[in-house]
């Protein structure tokens, strides 16, 4: 019979005994396909049974445990509420003080099994109903009369995630049928004793208590336990990432020494802050060795990031073309340093950008920057014109390009490099696993297959949990100064009943000669109901904006004429700007102070702090008003944060508290996660513990080829290959 077959982890669960076709269909609902899936499914609470008590004693607000038998019960109706049954449990005292109410809400067929004159056992939270004891949505369990009071003592019931069809009851007799059978098939990763030092059991142990424990103290050291296994399997290969990327294909050393680090200081507008100085020499200590570099640079908006990118992208062109790799120390020494006369005649760099007036953004500023330079600068995007493009990329190819800006276009097979040395990455998380290995991997013909130094750059700040993760294999640099003269952003949040009242105000700052961004989330009209750019623009230009010019912008209109906007919005030809999210990065208009954002509850938090970052940026006080309805909770807490928090890094925490972390090695940025405990790596111990015992695993056997490794070899692979290069570790 198929019941009585051996189960394994990979055994379908229509073979497991009490499943079968129909129920294995419900099973798929919670993603439990095979037995180990059913094994893994772990329990999202725990009921304690506490020691019996009589109801006298029990206390308000505390869990509580009573017995004794029905005397009354009674499904209430009342129209437009939900059904409840209530019942009237009396204790062995037998006294009207020994009484307890018990509260079930949609409770249906509740009626049927609990009846007058039942003795039965309930556990739940104590609460006031009447001036009697009362328990709502308790635990029951029916007891037999000869069973004596108080015998059952502190019990631990697993609760887990469940359906409709599959209660948590039903969820925990599958897993303990099985639990026994499939634990010991379970991989060990690591030694009995390394675990026992850190106070952790084994993962089979674990998987036993975590699923039946017997105490409290068990639950929690089992779910300790296989969160540092869970952490210690992505941190391996976050380690792995890391070691390859530095060690398997060197990179071309680009020496600055002081008098190349005097000309690109002296080609900038002002004084780099402290903060940047301290950015720039972690660079510039990268840049020069064969190792590439793979740096994270974060800071709030505003802070100074693109600049620190220009530094690094001329010391690129700075370091002598045609030297080929140097290998070595010496060898750097006699031919990284660059002539004054030979100064920008160099390799190439890159800054890739999510989108395409970002892009254009980036390359007025190097421009201007640059202006009258020896450094050729140009800009490739996917709206340019065929021709257009197609000199763009002969000129890439044949080195005569110095730095190129670029969006998603710079990804074409057709675009070729004569010598890129160094890779900038622009809001890196708006693009997929697959595109920022393409810019990673761009072949160098001139280079030898050299790798290029890779800085990643981020307008939101990470929060150091999410850091050790998702970014676990960059050296990270924070920009943690704001320029002199940036003022705080007054932020407030208005419902959508005030747009009225908002838009004069506005009218009011705009007489005084200040400019306002007003961002909408729609180009077309849809089903959602919301404001579109075109739509809103000529309402405020018919309406309380009727005095003023009122401009329009989005991401579908041509390369010119957004740049033609952009700039009669700089030169204040324009006093409000109606646009959707293509300004959310880069843009840099000091005289813009008002920051009007419709149907707030709409965007994310940190999408949300991008846009308010757009004002700000001159010494005039600024403003950001949020404009909309709250309508689910998340979208609470994300306007009320904004509200709350000016700083970027504690919009990033509350950003991660709401979203949750992320599939943290996938393509996913948000939504589910692939760590089943990703709550507790806000542990201040366990995940540094994890990772630092994962790095001193891969520094000593970079490709977990020692046999000892080999469980866990199978499982990094297994999981996480699509991340890793095969080739890295096998």
């Amino acid at each position: 019979m198929a019941d009585a077959l051996p189960l394994t982890l990979s055994t379908p669960m229509q073979y497991v005994k009490g499943v079968g076709p129909a129920r294995a269909g419900q099973l798929l609902a919670l993603n439990i396909r095979t037995c180990g899936d059913l094994l893994f499914h772990y329990p999202r609470d725990y009921l304690t049974y506490t020691a019996e008590a009589s109801i006298k004693t029990v206390k308000v607000g505390e869990m509580a445990t009573i017995r004794g038998i029905l005397l009354q019960t009674r499904m209430i109706a009342v129209p437009r509420k939900p059904r409840r049954f209530e019942a009237l449990l009396e204790d062995a005292s037998g006294s009207a003080g020994g009484r307890c109410v018990l509260t079930w809400f949609n409770a249906y067929g509740l009626d049927q099994k609990l009846q007058p004159g039942m003795h039965i056992r309930v556990t739940g939270k104590v609460t006031v109903f009447r001036d009697r004891p009362q328990i709502v949505q308790p635990q029951w369990e029916k007891v037999s009369d000869g069973e004596s009071a108080g015998q059952t003592g502190e019990r631990i019931e697993a609760v887990y995630p469940a359906t409709t069809e599959l209660t948590s009851a039903v969820m925990g007799r599958l897993i303990g049928g099985c639990l026994e059978e499939l634990v010991g098939q379970v991989a060990e990763w690591l030694p009995a004793g390394h675990l026992a030092e850190r106070n952790f059991m084994t993962r089979r142990e674990a998987l036993v208590k975590i699923h039946q424990p017997r105490t409290r103290a068990e639950h929690i050291a089992a779910r300790r336990t296989l969160a540092y296994h869970e952490f210690f399997l992505h941190q391996t290969a976050v380690a792995l990432k890391r070691y390859h990327a530095r060690n398997s294909n060197p990179a071309l050393p680009l020496r600055v020494d002081d008098a190349v680090d005097g000309r690109i200081r002296a080609l900038l507008p002002f004084t780099l802050t402290g903060a940047q100085d301290r950015v720039v020499a972690s660079i510039r200590k990268d840049l020069g060795g064969a190792k590439p570099m793979n740096r994270l640079l974060q800071g709030d908006v505003g802070s100074g990031k693109t600049v620190v990118a220009l530094y690094a992208m001329l010391a690129a062109a700075a370091t002598r073309r045609g030297q080929g790799p140097v290998r070595g120390q010496e060898d750097a020494k006699e031919k990284g340093a660059v002539g004054r006369g030979e100064a920008f005649e160099g390799h190439q760099a890159a800054l890739l950008a999510p989108t395409e007036i970002l892009a254009e953004q980036h390359s007025i500023t190097l421009q201007k920057l640059l202006e009258g330079k020896k450094v050729k600068i140009a800009l490739l995007t996917g709206s340019m014109g065929a021709k257009e493009k197609e000199s763009v990329r002969k000129r890439l190819a044949e080195g005569s390009i110095h730095l190129i800006v670029g969006t998603h276009a710079l990804l074409a097979e057709a675009v070729k490099f004569q010598s890129l040395a160094l890779v900038v990455i622009d809001e890196q998380h708006k693009f997929g696993v697959e595109q920022r290995s393409a810019i990673r991997t761009k072949p160098m013909e001139a280079g030898g297959g050299m790798t290029p130094h890779i800085l990643v750059m981020t307008a939101t700040p990470i929060p150091r949990t999410l850091a050790m993760t998702a970014f676990g294999d960059l050296d990270v640099s924070v920009i943690d100064e704001l320029p002199p003269g940036r003022q705080t952003i007054h932020t407030r949040l208005s419902p959508s009943s005030s747009r009225e009242d908002i838009y004069g105000w506005v009218a009011t700052r705009v007489k005084e000669g200040e400019q306002a961004y007003v961002v909408v989330p729609a180009i077309d009209e849809s089903e959602l109901e919301l404001r579109t750019v075109a739509g809103t623009q000529e309402e405020l230009q018919k309406g309380p904006l009727k005095d003023f010019r009122v401009g329009l912008l989005h991401g579908r209109m041509a390369t010119e004429t957004r740049q033609h906007i952009m700039e009669r919005f700089r030169q204040k030809l324009i006093d409000v700007l109606v646009a959707t999210t293509v300004i959310e990065v880069g843009v840099d208009v000091p005289n813009a102070t008002i920051m009007v954002i419709e149907h707030a509850e709409r965007f994310g938090l940190s999408q949300l702090h991008q846009l308010r970052g757009r004002v700000g940026r001159g010494l005039k006080q600024s403003y950001c008003i949020l404009l909309g309805d709250q309508a689910t909770e998340d979208s609470i807490a994300r306007l009320q944060a904004m509200v709350k928090h000016a700083s970027g890094f504690k919009i990033a925490e509350e950003d991660l508290k709401i979203r949750g972390m992320g599939q943290l090695l996938g393509t996913a940025q948000s939504g589910s996660t692939d760590l089943h405990f990703a709550d507790l790596l806000f542990d201040p111990h366990l995940l540094p513990m994890s990772r630092r015992d994962a790095f001193n695993t891969i520094a000593a056997d970079p490709r977990l080829l020692d046999a000892s490794h080999g469980e866990l070899r199978k499982e990094v692979l297994g999981k996480f290959g699509d991340t890793i290069s095969l080739a890295d570790v096998g």
